[in-house]
């Protein structure tokens, strides 16, 4: 705690006035304020083991780098089309990788209505192309496959 003076008038009498002000650092916030033990940040909150005095106002402070995950940055694909319907030449999807449990799979965007995709099954007839399939809500089905020169694309 840091002290200050102040003067204040009574009567004929300059009488100082003793302010306390909390100080309000680092170390002093992790100080148990019943029995002056050390706190330990425990789940959540910082806690005193030898009393158990809970802070329940600490809040934790938020990390400077915004540790972001290897699979959202910088994953996000323009697909073009590669079918054989020349009017879908100029029509563009976007792809991003995401988690799903303990994988990674594509998350498609509609090319049509531009609403989330979900993965769906193949046929199983033609196993030898390597191809995903996808469809929206409103029924638009998209197929990922290789394109001619070795490019994801999409039909």
């Amino acid at each position: 705690m840091t002290t200050s003076t102040a003067e204040t008038l009574v009567g004929a009498e300059a009488v100082p006035i003793l302010r306390i002000a909390p100080v309000t650092s680092r170390r002093n916030l992790m100080i148990c304020p019943r029995c002056e033990a050390q706190l330990r940040i425990t789940y959540d909150e910082p806690e005193c083991l030898q009393c158990g005095y809970v802070d329940y106002y600490y809040t934790p402070p938020a990390p400077a780098n915004g540790h972001k995950s290897i699979i959202g940055a910088g994953t996000r694909f323009i697909l073009r089309y590669v079918g054989e319907f020349p009017s879908l030449v100029e029509t563009l999807t976007y792809v991003q990788l995401r988690r799903l449990r303990n994988r990674v799979v594509y998350g498609v965007t509609c090319p049509f209505c531009g609403g989330d995709m979900e993965q769906s099954s193949l046929s199983g007839k033609r196993r030898e192309v390597r191809e995903e399939r996808f469809s929206c809500e409103l029924g638009h089905r998209v197929s990922l496959t290789p394109g001619r020169n070795g490019d994801l694309g999409w039909k």
